[in-house]
């Protein structure tokens, strides 16, 4: 090869690689919506979360967060301190302390609040959220398909509610439907939660129905020796119960049975759901931008990639996601799931007085 060859080849790889770069920077580009809310996040300089029994758990507890807002803002190239604070109130609790702070007229304890359907009907309905137009801030990553309640909230994360989490060596048998929990081998030895995890969903007329919800809560109520939370996994890895329904989340269960522990879960075939964990902004936030810009984060590669990481969660709407696969092979083995969101739960009002009835009956035989 000439010395000419040599120098055109060179000029054409420079002039390559030139181009390759150049478009990797475009696609990086923040959209101008986007770039909008950095700015505006970057001037408020101050992020404020929760790091709650749940809404910091579903997000990693504060290492997840810390790792979410220090990528945050290296993607994004903003300097903004966060104040994680951890409260180990419930859901709804942390739901009431917004709705005050707004009330009284007060900046909202947290620029972001997560929480699943009810929780995003109930602030919808108060008047809480800010509206934003998400899928502006990510074109071609997020469109209408990951937005609900007219853009109000945004989907951020994906659960199995309703699963069967069981000690395999203490377990008479390996669980496949809830029915199988009926069965005289299980008497004594189940556990449940004290607020009646899914069974709100179990009760829709489009499901069970309440009549036979009730029914199945009646019977399920003479199996069961106690009452566990959905946070207290640990006592069924350590045998205090050889199983334990319905679940809330459908993932913790991994965390000990990557640590060894004899902890197994199954998405029972009559019952299979699938539900969303949604980020609004409240709209008395102290930093609304900065809110936005730690929601846009967490659905980004990245952000989603340090959920699962740190979690076991993302969103299945993501194509991508792991718990898209983690569903698809559920399927693959015959189980159908049902999709809960915002639209189906305000179409079903039955659901909580039916709930409330199976708490009654749960908790008063312990």
């Amino acid at each position: 090869m000439t010395s000419l060859s040599i120098e055109c080849l060179s000029r054409c790889i420079a002039i390559l690689l030139l181009t390759m770069i150049a478009g990797s920077a475009a696609a990086a580009e923040p959209s101008p919506a986007l770039s909008k809310i950095i700015a505006e996040a970057n001037k408020e300089g101050r992020l404020d979360v929760w790091a709650g029994s749940l809404s910091g758990g579903l997000l990693g507890g504060v290492d997840g967060m810390t790792k979410e807002i220090s990528g945050m803002n290296a993607m994004f190239g903003t300097n903004i301190v966060a104040r994680i604070t951890p409260d180990a109130s419930s859901v709804p609790q942390l739901l009431n302390k917004v709705a005050v702070s707004q009330s009284s007229g007060q900046p909202a304890p947290a620029d972001a609040f997560l929480g699943t359907t009810i929780h995003m009907v109930t602030a919808v309905a108060k008047n809480m959220t800010m509206p934003v137009t998400w899928a502006s801030l990510l074109p071609g990553r997020l469109d209408d398909h990951f937005v609900e309640a007219d853009g109000m909230v945004v989907r951020i994360l994906t659960t199995l509610p309703g699963g069967i989490v069981y000690n395999t060596k203490l377990a008479p048998m390996k669980p496949t439907s809830l029915m199988d929990l009926l069965r005289p081998e299980w008497k004594g030895k189940l556990g449940t939660t004290p607020y009646g995890a899914a069974f709100d969903l179990l009760s829709a007329n489009d499901v069970w129905g309440p009549e036979k919800a009730l029914d199945f809560a009646k019977k399920f109520s003479g199996q069961i020796s106690g009452l566990v939370g959905c946070q207290e996994l640990e006592r069924i890895a350590s045998g205090e119960f050889a199983g334990f329904a319905m679940d809330c989340g459908g993932r913790d269960w991994d965390n000990y049975a990557r640590a060894g522990a004899p902890v197994n879960f199954a998405v029972p075939t009559d019952f299979a759901g699938r539900r969303y964990y949604y980020m609004f902004i409240p709209k008395n936030a102290a930093h609304p931008n900065a809110g936005i810009l730690f929601t846009t984060y967490l659905l980004t590669a990245e952000g989603q990639d340090i959920q699962w990481k740190t979690s076991n969660t993302d969103l299945d709407t993501f194509p991508d996601s792991h718990m898209h696969k983690v569903i698809a092979d559920y399927e693959k083995q015959g189980i159908t799931f049902r999709e809960f969101t915002i639209a189906w739960w305000k179409q079903h009002p039955e659901t909580i007085p039916a709930q409330t009835k199976i708490v009654e009956m749960l908790t008063k035989q312990q």
